[in-house]
């Protein structure tokens, strides 16, 4: 039931962000003012060097098998990412598919060029047999949403 909250904000995030144009349409020339052609549009700054690409949150490996483990054992395992943007990257929310699974995350942003990391706790109790559990790390990267995934066996 954790995930509905989500899916009702994701409904309302993408519902009310509709502007009417597409992001990264392009303006056709009769669209433009002949006095602004060949100069910087009103109320935008360009800053040089800085693309546009904003947050990027590049994984350094988005899957982590810990092989096989006796039921009842704590798998820990680290995340390691790296914002590769030109903006501040900022988790929002850091969520599992199973309450077995323990996420844990900086709350604070991620400067270009910095790393970051998602620590989890699998705990194997109770779960018995082939595992594959996701994390989805939800943050302002130009990809929203990012899939992690922790994979093993439990035995008793």
């Amino acid at each position: 039931m954790k995930w509905i909250p989500l899916v009702l904000m994701s409904v309302t995030l993408l519902t009310s962000c509709n502007t009417g144009k597409d992001q990264g349409e392009e303006t056709e020339a009769a669209d433009i003012p002949m006095e602004q052609v060949g100069k910087q549009p009103v109320g935008q700054t360009i800053i040089p060097g800085a693309d546009s690409t904003g947050a990027v949150l590049e994984v350094v490996d988005d899957a982590y098998d810990f092989g096989t483990v006796k039921e009842g054992e704590k798998v820990k395992h680290e995340f390691k990412f790296t914002n590769t943007g030109s903006s501040p990257l900022i988790i929002s929310n850091v969520q599992a598919s199973c309450g077995c699974t323990t996420p844990e995350y900086s709350k604070n942003p991620i400067a270009p060029g910095d790393q970051g990391m998602v620590k989890v706790v699998f705990n194997s109790a109770g779960q018995v047999g082939k595992q594959h559990k996701m994390i989805t790390i939800t943050s302002n990267a130009s990809s929203e949403h990012t899939m992690l995934h922790l994979r093993g066996e439990v035995v008793k």
